[in-house]
């Protein structure tokens, strides 16, 4: 499995966030917050939080199975 999940933000264009370096996810207000291994934290606007939030899952799984 790839090791990189491809995001495309309407205002911003792609982003590419790194699978093993994602330590948490979770929502709020709507949108899906990534929590890396850093300590850092990215906020992605989405239509659909379940389905963003399980489709980071499954790559996740994916990627360590």
């Amino acid at each position: 499995m790839k090791a990189i999940f491809t995001y495309h933000d309407e205002h911003l264009g792609k982003s590419y966030i790194v699978i093993p370096k994602i330590r948490e996810l979770s929502k709020a207000l709507g949108n899906v917050v990534v929590t890396f291994d850093n300590g850092d934290k990215r906020t992605l606007a989405v239509d659909d939080t379940e389905s963003a939030v399980q489709q980071m899952l499954e790559a996740i799984e994916a990627f360590y199975e």
